[in-house]
């Protein structure tokens, strides 16, 4: 008769970082870095439909909100999530660099001055 092997204990894991650590921060830092990009612009009593395009970078910061399995889903999600956060960031900056190229360049073909 054989003898009953001691039981193992179970091989300890190194412990995993919550999964929605970074999608927290992503979402911090866009909404911190939207509000801060927006406020500090010059065209900050622009109408609301210049805040319209917000919408990408919130999208792209959702999107790393999707829990994965597989390592290169969570590296898609960490990526998709730091580009949303720098976009929010420098969205209102690129805005006021595109209407004052676009002012200037009809400023230059009307004739002005």
């Amino acid at each position: 008769m054989k003898a009953t092997p001691p039981a193992v204990p179970p091989a300890e894991r190194p412990l995993n970082a919550p999964w929605w650590l970074a999608p927290a921060l992503f979402t911090l830092a866009a909404v911190l870095g939207g509000t801060w990009g927006y406020h500090s612009c010059p065209i900050v009593q622009a109408s609301a439909w210049l805040a319209l395009p917000y919408l990408v970078p919130l999208a792209l910061v959702a999107a790393s909100w999707r829990p994965s399995a597989h390592r290169n889903t969570r590296t898609r999600g960490l990526i998709l999530g730091g580009i949303g956060a720098w976009i929010a960031l420098v969205y209102a900056h690129l805005a006021t660099l595109v209407l004052y190229t676009a002012a200037l360049v009809l400023w230059a073909f009307q004739g002005g001055g």
